[in-house]
């Protein structure tokens, strides 16, 4: 083994020396077992390597701005892609929007998120993160301004029509949100700051989701079974009270959105810089691989791809899964308002689980694995009961149904910071926008197939339902077994605990060499 370490003080004491004692280290490591794959990219290792003090990464106060702002967009973006979704009965009874519109309103966004995200490095790359911000907060301010105008000043009848140009635009815009949260944690927070703030990035997207089952329903309460003919096909509102009552709730409702994205622009315009005056870490000030070159290397990275699909199983197969929530819990006799509050309640739980499972991330770096595989057990194990209770293959009891749907989503979909974290991690140094993209893609895949299982006829009826249910534990099993595969790695991690930052590493070398037996280290005194 050949430790490089302590060593680079000796190798800067001049030109020649460095190159005599750099060559004789690799002419040793060649002749040894004919090691000769050990190229010429690898020497850029010691001689592009630099000491950086401590000294010189800092924080500065303006990163919980920063990051404000990030959670607002995502919890605004998810707010707005939810908003026909808890108000569908009202708008059948009272608007005459069919199933199928309701539907298509909500399938917009995961699918316009798919070129969204696509797009999103790319801009990264040609631009700066502060013009992807203001380009994707303009859009959303765009689409808050038609919000408005739908309900104030253009007639009722080109609602459905302003509807899904909303929905559109919101699905273009929401890979920012998502495919920023390492990029904002690396580049402005320091290490032990990094999975904590990646855990208040995803609970405001879960807030997001879960406000419109609050506000929605509070502004536009379900009319009654007996109301009928409340509005004309048109849309054109009559004078009763009771109409006047509904025409107002959804004035406020779609107005409230609209303000809401229109200070996303605000908060953007005022305060939003691509980096931080001060870099908080090494490894923030690491160069990174173009697009291109990065791909490249995500396609021989296993560990990478395993933190995807440990996400894709867990979030995404959860939130098509949720899609159905209510219809399979009520064909099992649990009664739809108690099936709302049990989608909710699991909704929520996601928050304070994503908070502190980053917090414990941050706390104990070197125990990500084993606590991911604890999460994932636990999670599936308890989903596995919640599954039993609804088939009856366990006596019911509605306790047990609610502790195991709760505890089974805190577990699985709270783990969330951790797969983020570790797909920066196994990727560096590919940049975490294009690894965070790659992240949230699977996830809405997983998400879209599991919608389209739902679109086979009669899969939701009584008598295939479980069908779904083996789907969802079987995804949740298979993650299990992808965590045990994941092999941890410290390189990003040692880099800021070191305070040693390299401007251009060629990590398939470095592969190549820990493959053939040796350890490599850098570190400083």
């Amino acid at each position: 083994h050949y430790y490089i370490t302590n060593n680079l003080r000796s190798l800067m004491r001049s030109d020649n020396a460095r190159s005599e004692d750099r060559d004789r280290l690799f002419r040793s490591a060649s002749e040894n077992d004919n090691r000769n794959d050990l190229d010429a990219s690898f020497r850029s290792v010691l001689s592009s390597s630099q000491i950086i003090p401590r000294e010189v990464f800092r924080t500065t106060p303006a990163r919980w701005y920063i990051l404000f702002t990030l959670c607002w967009m995502g919890l605004i973006q998810n707010f707005i892609g939810n908003t026909w979704g808890p108000i569908t009965e009202v708008m059948k009874k009272v608007y005459f929007w069919s199933d199928e519109r309701v539907s298509l309103l909500s399938l917009w966004t995961p699918v316009f998120f798919v070129p969204g995200a696509l797009l999103f490095p790319w801009l990264m790359a040609a631009a700066n993160m502060r013009f992807v911000m203001l380009v994707n907060s303009s859009l959303l301010a765009f689409s808050g301004i038609i919000k408005i105008l739908s309900v104030t000043v253009i007639p009722m009848k080109y609602l459905i029509y302003t509807a899904h140009v909303t929905q559109i635009i919101n699905g273009l815009c929401g890979a920012a949100p998502f495919s920023s949260i390492m990029y904002i944690s690396v580049n402005w927070f320091p290490l032990k700051e990094q999975l904590f703030v990646a855990g208040i990035i995803i609970s405001c997207v879960n807030v997001g989701v879960a406000v419109p089952f609050i506000l929605g329903p509070s502004l536009l309460p379900e009319p009654n079974s007996t109301d009928t003919s409340l509005v004309s096909t048109l849309g054109i509102i009559t004078d009763t009270a009771e109409d006047i009552d509904y025409s107002t709730g959804l004035r406020w409702y779609l107005v409230i959105q609209g303000a809401c994205m229109i200070l996303c622009l605000v908060f953007s315009v005022i305060y939003f810089p691509s980096r931080p005056r001060y870099a908080p870490t090494a490894s923030s000030v690491t160069a990174r691989l173009d697009i291109k070159e990065g791909v490249k290397i995500l396609l021989k990275r296993g560990n990478f791809w395993l933190a995807v699909l440990m996400f894709s199983l867990t979030t995404g197969t959860f939130n098509g899964y949720g899609l159905t929530l209510d219809t399979i819990v009520t064909k099992c006799g649990i009664s739809q308002a108690e099936a709302g509050y049990i989608g909710f309640a699991a909704l929520l739980s996601c928050v304070p689980a994503n908070l502190i499972i980053g917090g414990l991330g941050g706390m104990f770096p070197r125990r990500k694995k084993i606590m991911t595989i604890v999460f994932l057990v636990t999670g599936t194990s308890t989903m596995t009961v919640f599954v039993a209770q609804l088939e009856n293959w366990l006596p019911r009891n509605m306790t047990v149904v609610w502790v195991t749907v709760i505890v089974g989503v805190m577990c699985l979909t709270g783990a969330a910071p951790l797969f983020f974290d570790m797909s920066a991690e196994s990727s560096h140094p590919v940049s975490e926008d294009l690894s965070s993209t790659v992240m949230v893609l699977g996830n809405q895949l997983m998400s879209l197939f599991f919608i389209a299982l739902i679109q086979i006829p009669h899969l939701v009826d009584e008598a295939h339902r479980d069908k779904l249910n083996y789907v969802l534990i079987g995804s949740f099993a298979l993650s299990v077994v992808f965590s045990t595969l994941y092999r941890p790695t410290t390189v990003r991690e040692q880099m800021d605990a070191n305070s040693v930052t390299v401007d251009q590493l060629d990590y398939r070398s470095i592969q190549q060499v820990e493959n053939a037996g040796y350890s490599i280290e850098v570190s400083c005194d």
